[in-house]
């Protein structure tokens, strides 16, 4: 290798100080490739240590490695790599050292770079980690940047835009220290990705075109290449056509001269999207048809697959349905093989649009039934509960279309499953899990639900998963979210982080859900459109038919109603029965006259998302009448929750013998809640002190009241004010052993921060995963007041003698027999709910 920065850095890298090391590289202009900018870097870094850094090395050794390194990094850019992982195999056996293992890390960043290429992600990601930890024990930080950024890339394909932000910014830190323009511009286009994928496509562009300006200056072909590339495709997205060509045709003159297919099969394609967008059909498969090619050559199963899915796609705009479904099917096989959630997501929608097209509308569903299961699965793979939640936002198109084609094929299993992927997994895998701690750390506890999670992700994942599938759980963790490069340590995890840890995946059938519950009551299962916010989907199985699913509009009457429910306290405490009116119509047409045309109605509701802070009690069905009074119900989390409930209690039910019941007052109550409590019916037990009423809740009997103040608060979710300084979290109760029936006359014991599209997570669902069949618990605030004390003291007395719907019943008849009542602020009774099963 002849180059003019060969000598200096040979000099600089044996030198005995800093200061000889500074001054034998003092005058270098930095070198362009990698081999040679990599020491330069390395040599010029502070926190490097001292030298001289490999003693004894010979210039001859030096010239080796370094030509080693260059032929690789040529081999990977011409797409040779073959050639490559030889070069890199070779490579490593020159390591001599072992405490600087320069060498060392280049040949895995090299292999990294290879199975990478190839779609050996496991093999990638195992490469990239064991550099990054050597480079960091090592104090090689140049080394560091170099295996960041490949690892968020695949942080993004693999992980999540959480996980990956985190290690481009870690990049973008190291870069900036270290002052390599190129790398700066790399992280950039990283950084870009993350962007576009939160739909932020203005500041993306601005990240691709400072990238390609990085690049323009230090004169990085590939680099502008590969900026050029970024900057079209986001332009073409954002609709900035013209601007998108002239950058995609830059972008492939630039991938031409330096040969690099994998750049190249991925501009033909932006360049055959811009025909697409046109209609210029032929041409634009004249494009994927070359892109196809190039990858098929250079033995690239990514781009592949993107071909493969560009040709399916000419098909679709050419209304080829039968022929789209079947090309669709060949790129939906090819994503599958190197597991790509979001390649296997388009081409499941596509070919469930010919699907629908060709009148196949059983098969459209189901189809779209399988997208939400393959999303749902890279969900449950996720141990926090940020990438949770940005699968469901990335991915919220695919749930509303799969609850409009299930609509359309009348199929209610397969809706009751996506709505119950809405409703959330959490609750139900906390139910599954079976978890029982009565003692010990919470630390312990959340250690204990991690390690059981791959043995509960393996017993549901279906039989025919493929390889990929199978070792999903295990790259995510690879890629950071619980090493120590990634996002938080166990013992800093959240509420939320803590149930990520049992998030089940979906259950491939509807019926068994629909069948568990009650065939005597109605069930009704809603939730708002996941894009359409003005849209409630609805199921609807009364007593003795078929169940039935549709959609309706809101109005903005409802719609402000629903708002206020979940907002300001100061909003909510004032509404009274008539201002809920508007909240009927997200009742499915008829159920209501079905309800009051049934002698003794019974009603199982499972409201989703911002749906379940409905005080249901009050809902007015009749002129004078309102649910509570008048039907039989409970709410439930999930069809998944319910149908655990039920075998739970089928297997294990509750004691019908004796009237004891354990109370907690909190002495901070100022009302006159329970003082005539109905001895002749209860026989209660006051509990003397808040650790004695805390000790009950973890590990209760039959029956127990606790009464006190509670409040939402922001990280705890909710926190239950036993007495002065004395708090209950809904994270006490996980591993907890609750009371079989429990009522919390606590103000926002059942409520929701409605803002995290996931289970109901609070007082009321947590107990009743824990051990509770039936809880009585407040959707927002309740009156601390005499009508409210006197309204939860028959509730009470009722649930001596009838299961809580029942008991909830009579007390609202009982309540609204006093005509007062009913003009009053509904907040003195109607925020208490029964929650659990019918």
């Amino acid at each position: 290798m002849d180059h003019v920065a060969l000598l200096p850095l040979y000099r600089s890298w044996l030198a005995p100080d800093a200061a000889a090391r500074a001054a034998a590289i003092a005058d270098l202009a930095v070198p362009g490739p990698i081999a040679l900018r990599s020491r330069y870097r390395h040599l010029r870094d502070p926190q490097a240590p001292v030298g001289p850094l490999q003693e004894g090395l010979s210039l001859a050794e030096w010239r080796t490695v370094l030509e080693l390194e260059t032929e690789g990094d040529r081999a990977l850019r011409e797409g040779d790599l073959d050639a490559a992982r030889d070069t890199f195999i070779r490579l490593a056996e020159h390591e001599t050292t072992a405490d600087h293992r320069v060498v060392r890390v280049h040949a895995l960043i090299g292999e990294g770079d290879i199975a990478r290429a190839f779609d050996k992600v496991d093999e990638a990601i195992t490469a990239y980690e064991t550099a990054l930890t050597i480079a960091t024990s090592d104090r090689y930080r140049f080394g560091q940047l170099r295996a960041l950024v490949p690892l968020g890339y695949l942080s993004l394909a693999y992980s999540s835009a959480v996980t990956a932000g985190a290690q481009f910014r870690r990049a973008e830190a190291l870069a900036v220290e270290l002052a390599d323009p190129l790398y700066r511009g790399n992280v950039g286009l990283g950084l870009a990705e993350c962007l576009e994928r939160s739909g932020n496509l203005d500041e993306a562009v601005e990240l691709t075109t400072a990238a390609y300006r990085a690049f323009d200056e230090v004169g990085s072909t590939i680099g502008r290449a590969n900026a050029a590339h970024r900057t079209g495709a986001l332009l073409h997205r954002a609709r900035r056509r013209t601007e998108a060509v002239a950058w995609l045709r830059k972008a492939h003159a630039w991938f031409v001269e330096v040969g690099d297919p994998v750049g190249l099969t991925n501009v033909l394609s932006s360049i055959g999207d811009l025909h697409l967008d046109v209609q210029e059909f032929d041409t634009a498969e004249q494009w994927y048809e070359e892109g196809l090619r190039q990858a098929e050559r250079a033995g690239l199963p990514r781009a592949r697959a993107h071909a493969l899915q560009d040709v399916a796609r000419v098909a679709r705009g050419r209304h080829r349905w039968a022929d789209a479904v079947v090309k669709f099917d060949r790129a939906l096989a090819a994503y599958r093989d190197i597991d790509d959630i979001g390649g296997i997501w388009h081409a499941l929608d596509k070919k469930a649009e010919a699907q629908a097209k060709l009148g196949r509308l059983d098969a459209a569903a189901r189809t779209r039934l399988e997208a939400v299961h393959s999303i749902e699965a890279f969900r449950a793979g996720h141990r926090d509960e940020r990438s949770q939640r940005e699968y469901r936002e990335r991915f919220r198109l695919a749930y509303s279309r799969a609850l409009a084609a299930a609509t359309a094929a009348g199929d209610a299993a397969a809706f009751a499953v996506v709505a119950d992927c809405l409703a959330g997994r959490r609750l139900a895998g906390l139910i599954e899990a079976g978890t029982r701690t009565t003692s010990g750390p919470e630390l312990e506890l959340l250690q204990n639900l991690l390690a059981h999670a791959d043995q509960r992700l393996a017993r549901h994942r279906p039989a025919q998963a493929s390889a990929p599938g199978s070792s999903r759980e295990e790259r995510i963790r690879l890629l950071g979210a619980f090493s120590r490069h990634g996002l938080a340590e166990p013992a800093e995890a959240s509420l939320d982080d803590q149930l990520a840890s049992v998030y089940l995946p979906p259950e491939r059938d509807g019926a068994p859900l629909l069948a568990a519950v009650s065939p005597r009551a109605h069930l009704v299962q809603l939730l708002v459109d996941p894009v359409e916010a003005h849209r409630v989907h609805w199921l609807w199985r009364a007593p003795g038919a078929e169940p039935r699913v549709g959609c309706l509009d809101l109005d903005d009457a409802a719609r402000d109603v629903l708002t206020t429910l979940c907002g300001d306290r100061t909003t909510r405490v004032q509404l009274h029965i008539a201002d809920l009116a508007p909240v009927v119509s997200v009742l499915p047409p008829g159920l209501v006259d079905a309800l009051m045309a049934d002698a003794d109605p019974e009603l199982l509701i499972v409201p989703i998302g911002e749906l379940w802070m409905i005080p249901w009690s009050a809902l007015p069905l009749s002129s004078g009448g309102v649910l509570g009074e008048l039907v039989r119900y409970a709410v439930c989390p999930s069809l998944t929750v319910q149908r655990l409930l039920v075998a739970r209690a089928a297997s294990s039910p509750t004691p019908a013998d004796g009237n004891a019941v354990d109370v907690w007052r909190s002495p901070l109550v100022s009302g006159e809640h329970l003082t005539r409590l109905d001895a002749s019916r209860l026989t209660p037990t006051w509990l003397v002190s808040a650790s004695a009423a805390r000790q009950r809740l973890r590990d209760g009997g039959r029956m127990m009241v606790v009464v006190g103040h509670g409040r939402r608060a922001p990280g705890l979710g909710h926190y239950l004010e036993l007495d002065e300084a004395r708090w209950l979290v809904p994270a006490d109760l996980l591993g907890a052993s609750t009371p079989r029936r429990l009522a919390l006359l606590v103000c926002e014991a059942g409520s929701i921060d409605e803002g995290r599209p996931s289970d109901p997570i609070c007082l009321a669902t947590l107990a009743l995963a824990a051990r509770s069949d039936e809880v009585l618990a407040t959707v927002g605030e309740l009156g601390d007041s005499h009508p409210a004390a006197r309204y939860a003291e028959t509730v009470l007395a009722n649930m001596a003698e009838f299961p809580l719907p029942e008991a909830l019943r009579r007390a609202t008849r009982w309540l609204l027999s006093h005509p007062e009542v009913r003009t009053e602020p509904i907040f003195h009774w109607a925020p208490l709910i029964p929650v659990g099963t019918v």
